[in-house]
Formats: C-alpha cells, sequence, structure tokens
C-alpha cells in the first residue's frame, strides 16, 4: 500500500521521507476526529461526504500542480519562485510560513499522542502535558541527536498505519459475513460518549469542509523536500498519488464505520480508537492507543528534525543570516529551534484541540499554495513577453490561467478558515507573524548593509597608510606575553611598544621587574595612574597616537589563551580585556589575538 523502501533512511533526503511518511500516517487518523468532532449525530453522514469530496478536490488539485511543478521548475523551492517572480516579500512571507508549518506539526504530533494516551488513561494536568511534551521532543534538536532515529520513525509509521488497515479490513469482512460483534460495538458508543465533549458551534460543515482540505495542506507540504538536492527537490507525482491516494481511501473507510456504526459526534474521541474497540475490545484499543502514542511522538520528532534543515536551506537562499548555512553553525540554529519550541508550546494554550491546529495549518499551507500559484502566474507571464516560439507560448498561456485559478482557490480557502472560525486564524496569524517579523527586520537590516558596502569611486578604501604601529596589551609577564611580542616583532611594524595599565603599585614593580629581567627587546610604556581606570587609559594613548600619526594604523595585539578544558574554558572566556571591545570602535585600528594553547606540552 505504502512504498516503504523509497522511505527508508540511507541517503540525504532520508529526514524528508521519514517526515513526509509519519505525516501522511498522522492525517489518516485526525481528519475523521476532525469531521466526528464538528458534526452532531444526526449530521455524520452528511459532514463524511463534505469532507471526503473535500479531500479528494484538494488532493487531486494538489497533485496535478505538484506534476506541473516537478515538469516546469524541478529545482526551485516555493520560497525561491515566490522571492524570484512575485517580489521580496512574498519569500520572506512563505518562508515563515514553511516554519510555522513544521511547528504546527510538532503540535498535531503531541496532540495525537496526548488524546490517544486519555482513551485508556485519566490524566488530571492534561492541560500541561501539551507544552511540556513539545519542550523536551526540542532536546533532540537541540542536542544535535535529531538526525538520528528516521528508521524508528518509518517503523512506528507504517506500523500504524498497517494496524489501523488491518483493522478496518477484518470490520469490512466482518460486515461482509455478517458476524459484527454488537456487544463490543455498544461499549465502544458507550466509551466514546464518556470522552469529553465538544462545544456547540456554529458552520460545522465548513469545518468538515477544512478537515477535508488538509490532505491538500499535506499533499502540498510533502511535494517538496527540504534541504534535498535539488535533482531531488521535488516527489514525483506517481509517489505522491500512490502515498495520498492511500491515505484518502482509509480516511474514506474509517468515516464510513463512523457512520454504519453510528459512532457519537461532537466527542473528543479519536474515532479509529472506538472502532478498533468495536471490533477488537479494550486490547484491540490499547494496542492502537500505543501505536498512535510513538505515532504522535515520531511525527513532532520529525517535524523537529527537518526545522534546521530548513533554516539552512533559507540562510543559504540568503533569507536568513548567510552563516546560518555553515555546517558548523550549529549554535545559531539551535537558538531559533529553542525559539520556537517555546512558541509551540505558548501556541497550545490558545489553539488546545486538532481542529484549531489544523484549520490553522491549511491557512499556514494554502499561504504558501497561494503565493507559489502567484508566482507561477507571473512566470508564465514572463514567458509570454519573451519567447517567440509558438509551443512555449500555448504552454505558458494555459499555466497562467492554470494557476490564476488555483490562487483564486487557495486564497478561497485561506478565507474560509478566517471566516468559519476567525479566533483560529488570528492566532495562527499573530503566530506567522513572529517568524515574517524576523525576516524582514533582517532582510531590511542586510538591504541597508548591503548599500553601505557597496563599491564607489575607484580610489575609496584604497588609500595606502604611510606606516603600521603595533601596540601589545599586558596583563603580566608570563609565556602568553613574550610569544604575543614576539609574534608581533615578526610583523616587522613600523614601531612596537608594550603597554601596561597602573592599576596596583606592586602588580606595576613586578611587571617592571619581570621586563627587565626577561630581557624583552621592546620598549614597556606604563600607562594611567594606581587604583585607577584600565580602559580610558588605553583608549586616550591610541587616541594620542593617532592625532601625531593621522594617515597611520595602530595594530592592537593581544595574547589570548586557549584550553581544551571545560574548567579552564569557564575562566578564560572572562579574561579578554573589556578594552578591546572599545578599540574596535576607534577609526583605523587593527585587533590582534595572539593564541597560547595551554597543555602544549602535555599533548
Amino acid at each position: 500500500m505504502l512504498n516503504i523502501r523509497s522511505m527508508v533512511p540511507g541517503s540525504d533526503i532520508a529526514s524528508s521521507r521519514a517526515s513526509a511518511l509519519s505525516t501522511v500516517a498522522l492525517v489518516m487518523v485526525i481528519v475523521p476526529q476532525i469531521v466526528l468532532r464538528a458534526m452532531s449525530y444526526s449530521e455524520r453522514s452528511t459532514g463524511a461526504f463534505i469532507a471526503l469530496g473535500t479531500g479528494l478536490a484538494t488532493f487531486l488539485a494538489a497533485l496535478v500542480i505538484a506534476r506541473i511543478a516537478n515538469r516546469e521548475v524541478p529545482r526551485r523551492s516555493s520560497h525561491q519562485l515566490a522571492e524570484r517572480h512575485v517580489a521580496r516579500w512574498a519569500g520572506l512571507l512563505v518562508s515563515a510560513a514553511r516554519i510555522l508549518g513544521y511547528a504546527l506539526l510538532v503540535i498535531l504530533g503531541v496532540e495525537l499522542a496526548v488524546t490517544s494516551l486519555e482513551a485508556i488513561v485519566t490524566v488530571s494536568w492534561s492541560a500541561w502535558l501539551d507544552p511540556i511534551l513539545i519542550l523536551l521532543l526540542a532536546i533532540p534538536a537541540l542536542t544535535g541527536l535529531g538526525k538520528r532515529g528516521q528508521r524508528w520513525i518509518i517503523v512506528f509509521s507504517f506500523t500504524a498505519t498497517a494496524a489501523l488497515a488491518a483493522i478496518l479490513v477484518y470490520g469490512l469482512i466482518q460486515e461482509a459475513i455478517g458476524a459484527i460483534d454488537f456487544e463490543n460495538i455498544r461499549l465502544a458508543r458507550q466509551d466514546a460518549y464518556a470522552s469529553e465533549r465538544v462545544p456547540e458551534e456554529t458552520r460545522q460543515f465548513f469545518e468538515a469542509a477544512l478537515g477535508g482540505a488538509l490532505l491538500g495542506a499535506v499533499t502540498s507540504l510533502i511535494s517538496e523536500r527540504v534541504m534535498a538536492p535539488t535533482a531531488d527537490r521535488r516527489v514525483s507525482s506517481r509517489r505522491l498519488a500512490a502515498v495520498m491516494g492511500s491515505a484518502f481511501l482509509i480516511i474514506g473507510v474509517t468515516l464510513y464505520f463512523v457512520v454504519v456504526l453510528q459512532m457519537p459526534g461532537k466527542r473528543v474521541q479519536i474515532p479509529s480508537l472506538s472502532i478498533a474497540m468495536a471490533f477488537f475490545g479494550d486490547v484491540g484499543q490499547a494496542i492502537l492507543v500505543a501505536l498512535y502514542v510513538l505515532l504522535g511522538l515520531g511525527v513532532s520528532y520529525a517535524a523537529y528534525s527537518q526545522l534546521p534543515r530548513l533554516l539552512r536551506e533559507l540562510a543559504l537562499d540568503v533569507l536568513l543570516p548567510r552563516r546560518l548555512a555553515a555546517a558548523d553553525a550549529v549554535a545559531p540554529r539551535r537558538l531559533i529551534i529553542a525559539i520556537i519550541a517555546g512558541l509551540a508550546a505558548v501556541v497550545t494554550i490558545v489553539l488546545d484541540s486538532t481542529r484549531s491546529i489544523s484549520a490553522v495549518f491549511v491557512l499556514t499551507m494554502y499561504t504558501v499554495v497561494a503565493l507559489t500559484s502567484l508566482a507561477m502566474v507571473f512566470r508564465a507571464k514572463s514567458t509570454l513577453n519573451d519567447s517567440t516560439d509558438s509551443a512555449q507560448r500555448r504552454t505558458a498561456r494555459f499555466l497562467k490561467w492554470l494557476f490564476r485559478g488555483y490562487t483564486v482557490v487557495s486564497l478561497l480557502v485561506a478565507a474560509a478558515v478566517v471566516a468559519t472560525r476567525p479566533t483560529w486564524a488570528l492566532a495562527g496569524l499573530v503566530a506567522l507573524s513572529v517568524p515574517v517579523i524576523f525576516l524582514v527586520l533582517y532582510s531590511r537590516g542586510q538591504e541597508k548593509l548591503t548599500a553601505q558596502l557597496q563599491l564607489g569611486s575607484l580610489t575609496s578604501g584604497r588609500h595606502l597608510p604611510t606606516r603600521v604601529h603595533g601596540v601589545v596589551l599586558i596583563e603580566r609577564v608570563d609565556e602568553a606575553t613574550i610569544q604575543a611580542v614576539t609574534w608581533a616583532r615578526a610583523l616587522r611594524l613600523s614601531s612596537l611598544t608594550a603597554v601596561a595599565v597602573d592599576i596596583d603599585p606592586t602588580q606595576t614593580r613586578n611587571i617592571r621587574d619581570a621586563w627587565t629581567a626577561a630581557m624583552v627587546p621592546v620598549d614597556l610604556t606604563i600607562l594611567g595612574e594606581p587604583k585607577g581606570a584600565v580602559r580610558g587609559p588605553v583608549i586616550e594613548y591610541v587616541r594620542a597616537r593617532h592625532a601625531d600619526h593621522a594617515n597611520d594604523l595602530m595594530a592592537i595585539i593581544i595574547p589570548r589563551l586557549i584550553s581544551s578544558r571545560s574548567w579552564e574554558r569557564f575562566f578564560l572566556r572572562h579574561s579578554t580585556p573589556r578594552v578591546v571591545s572599545d578599540l574596535r570602535l576607534e577609526p583605523n585600528v587593527i585587533i590582534a589575538e595572539v593564541p597560547y594553547r595551554l597543555g602544549e606540552d602535555e599533548r
């Protein structure tokens, strides 16, 4: 049913495949749950048909668009298309929406695990369990373990999917031969009635349609791999059709049993858990609960593992600071992931149900789809303006109208979320605004910085200084200081002076005596006065030298201790003089550090 061989890790795209498979398995479980929570007892059949119709339409539309994208722009990501063909702001908005999309998957996975657990265990503090799990599941991504465990995610996803499919097939067989145990069905209904009741709300059919639209949103998300080689950036339409077609079939059969078994609506219970109890009793339900808990945690784990890759991809496209693209820029990416995890934990306070989170996910993904489709419209217009080939113009004209229509449809789906659940939509827009504001501020700052650094005249910045004077800042006379002075002498500077600040008379006397005893062929200058300031005298000294030599450069050289021992690094981290930060702001000043490695003799 699912092409599990194509999902096995062992390549650079294993992480994207594991995330895609777990997300599809998640959708199979939560779409019937969304529909049943929205519908009352008498509206279940209508809601199921609406959800299936919307799901089929959005899934097929996303599949057609993915097929065209594979043919027309196989090497371009959605944010690249939006930035190149629409505007910079469109690329930033798509990038922020993709980040939010994976953060919402983290929340959905945790929500599935907690809701499944509550089916057999009463958790009095379940309101706090979601944010706690969200923060705990961020630890692997923050500690560098997020790249591992992809095989287990695939195993959990495939096992949960296979178990659900087996239950549904068994139910169909039992129904066909007339061997259904009605006592178990009665107990399953009672169990569902015992779960928490969902408050009565209007526009239930719109919400059922949004639940079906989740299929199209997920198809759009998994059709594009994150940080994959350009040749493998997009998933083939055949594979998408096989995976999402299987998901649609399982959802359809689940909703069929929801109607046939007369499961109560407006309940928190996951429908497939009630179906498992109806056919296999408490044991079957407990097994499926365990699989769903593992699946939910796996979805969150996989989504977290995608975030560092997505940040690197955006950094490579200069939508984030370029240094985040480096393989060794681990700490900055982990800081961003920690912020995302904290925001996701806060979001669960407002969006505290699968329905609300799924609605925001649909809104977020169809925002991406709308902007990407708009980019394809502008791309087709550009082809019509530039190309004289009749075949290219005919294809471009067709694509222009096709993507215009899909843009309108995507905006209508997003507008339906806003009209149906304005509170949820507002919370989603607020959550989306966080990465948007960060990206916009960075983009504007980068543009201003680039404008200031643009080359001007042919002589700008090319005036050679007359001389370079060296100043070695010392606090004591030791091996590190002597090495710094020796390296400074090797630079063949125009002049070289060692400078110390007189803070304590005894210390100053010891420095003078040690300097004389070391027979260093460099003059020693003592600045300041006993018990005076450190930074002021050095700054004044450098400025005075500049006043005498306006066209010269000053090279400030300081010894820097380096160690591999953690306890030594704690002390060395605070050993750099504060005056160095002030000297960086002085004009015509170069700061140079001479490293001295502790324990070199031992190694």
